[in-house]
């Protein structure tokens, strides 16, 4: 069994004194690495997220493999947590996985971004291309996240014009519609133009 030693308090059994064990890690930086990745491993999820939460904050390459894996962890904070340090690292890795934990990891008051929302805004419109098929996603508020990106970024494209305008004359995409065939027919006219404009 991990000791505080081990996980450089990580799993302190005073969530104060975890957290000033994190914040002493994050100075350390990559120094800190061989901690975080025993933390990923584990046994206690919030352990496993704040390594790769640290991770994400060190930004060391030699971490990729390991937060790669992560992506199947059973917790979805921990999977949301690996993607954000992906694309953090810069690994080629990362688009695919934050498209994948799209719902993993909602911020709660800022309802429906996710971490996965945020870092794919701030990477820009050439994600587009990764993030439109999930326009036509089973789940509703996956499709609202998608929407949310797309409208984001597109809204920021000086081709894009009025964004309402372009909006109607795609076909008024609703990611809350229950007309499946009506939402395939708007995503298929949105994967079009990212097609054209985002090639």
């Amino acid at each position: 069994m991990n000791t505080p030693e081990d996980l450089g308090g990580l799993d302190a059994a005073d969530p104060d004194e975890r957290l000033r064990a994190y914040a002493a890690l994050v100075v350390a930086g990559r120094a800190s690495t061989p901690v975080f990745l025993r933390g990923l491993a584990s046994p206690d999820p919030d352990v496993r997220e704040k390594s790769a939460e640290g991770l994400a904050e060190t930004g060391d390459p030699a971490a990729a493999d390991a937060l790669a894996d992560a992506l199947s962890d059973p917790e979805a904070l921990v999977r949301g947590r690996a993607a954000q340090a992906l694309a953090a690292i810069g690994d080629w890795r990362a688009l695919d996985a934050l498209v994948r934990t799209l719902d993993d990891y909602p911020d709660v008051l800022h309802a429906p971004h996710t971490i996965a929302t945020y870092v794919l805004i701030a990477r820009g419109r050439d994600v587009l291309p990764s993030v439109v098929p999930l326009l036509d996603a089973p789940l509703p508020i996956t499709r609202q996240r998608a929407f949310l990106v797309l409208q984001t970024l597109v809204s920021a494209m000086p081709e894009a014009g009025d964004w309402g305008s372009l909006w109607q004359a795609l076909g008024a995409y609703d990611p809350m519609s229950r007309d499946p065939a009506a939402r395939a027919v708007g995503a298929a006219k949105w994967a079009q133009w990212i097609a054209v404009h985002c090639a």
